[in-house]
């Protein structure tokens, strides 16, 4: 009995010297904190919102790791970080770009030694869809202009584009007198920031433009500060402006240039008078500023005369001396002959 006594005291008196023991080395002798624990150390973050907040302290890197990370933070910044705002757009001269938005949907045309060029732009497209096929099968290459509120016009512009004329947005303009251009129209009673909300919705409706001309604009056309912002817009997306010149007094090439947008007037209206002698009149005019100037754009209409009488005429220029090209072409001549400045007349 006494024997199995003495065995049961000795591991518990063990036990005891073996906390006591601790217990001295503790007081004495304190444990430190090596470097792997200060690494899992978790502090409080100060100088935030929310500084109560915790985070744990990363451990110790070389000088390669830091770097790398470093350039890895400066990469996702520039991608993530929300775009400055632009400058203010400052006067300054048409350059071509090889990679301006307006080449790049351009209608490849290579202008033959000694052929005068001649440009043709339909507007009004996209209302009459069985004319604007016609338009379409006509030989290419036209410029082909389409209302913005025409249901079939975005259709109709991504086939006129196959088939291989050009397109531009035909937008509407206040007039000088009551006609009604059409919904969206832009009006001396708007803000710049709503003239370039409604051109820019307009351009998105035809993702093969190279820019735009205007339909009717008399009045808004003849103030270069109401075109400025129309110039802003088509700046930011690198497109063109075709001046229809519908007013004698327009400001459309000189706010354009302010800009630096390319841009060109037209010379000749086809159909202000709707009868075949009359469209064929405008046409030897046009051949005649062409001959003179080397190039010369003439703007129509999809009506049943000027289509006929385009039909007929188109197949005989090469005979003549004379070759059809899309009017971002008639662009880049005069940007070259103008040493890349380009001021929106002949």
């Amino acid at each position: 009995m006494l024997k199995r006594r003495s065995r049961l005291l000795v591991p518990a008196a063990a036990a005891i010297l073996g906390l006591l023991s601790l217990a001295v080395l503790y007081v004495f002798a304190p444990p430190q904190l090596g470097s792997e624990a200060l690494q899992r150390l978790v502090i409080p973050q100060r100088g935030t919102p929310e500084s109560s907040a915790s985070v744990e302290v990363a451990p110790p890197q070389d000088a390669t790791t830091t770097q790398t990370q470093t350039t890895q933070s400066a990469l996702v910044a520039t991608v993530t970080a929300p775009a400055a705002t632009p400058a203010a757009i400052v006067s300054r001269p048409a350059v071509r770009a090889i990679d301006a938005e307006w080449e790049r949907r351009a209608v490849p045309a290579n202008p033959l030694p000694g052929r005068a060029l001649v440009a043709i732009v339909l507007d009004d497209m996209g209302l009459d869809r069985t004319r604007a096929m016609r338009a379409i099968g006509l030989p290419t290459p036209l410029t082909l202009s389409f209302l913005p509120y025409g249901r079939d016009a975005p259709a109709l512009a991504v086939l006129a584009r196959q088939r291989g004329h050009e397109v531009l947005l035909h937008m509407p303009m206040q007039p000088l007198g009551a006609e009604n251009p059409g919904p969206q129209a832009l009006s001396v009673d708007l803000g710049p920031q709503e003239v370039r909300m409604r051109v820019g919705a307009a351009l998105d409706r035809f993702g093969d433009a190279v820019g735009l001309n205007n339909h009717m604009g008399s009045r808004f056309t003849s103030d270069r500060s109401l075109m400025a912002p129309v110039m802003e817009e088509l700046a930011a997306r690198g497109l063109i402006f075709v001046d229809s010149r519908t007013a004698n007094a327009t400001q459309g090439a000189a706010a354009a240039e302010l800009l630096g947008v390319p841009a060109v007037m037209r010379d000749v209206f086809l159909d202000n008078e709707i009868t075949r002698e009359a469209v064929l009149k405008q046409l030897a005019e046009l051949e005649q500023l062409a001959k003179r100037h080397g190039a010369a754009i003439a703007i129509g209409h999809p009506h049943d005369v000027t289509l006929a009488a385009l039909a007929g005429w188109l197949p005989t220029l090469a005979e003549r001396g004379f070759q059809a090209v899309p009017v971002t072409t008639i662009i880049r001549r005069r940007l070259a002959n103008s040493g890349g400045a380009l001021r929106g007349a002949r």
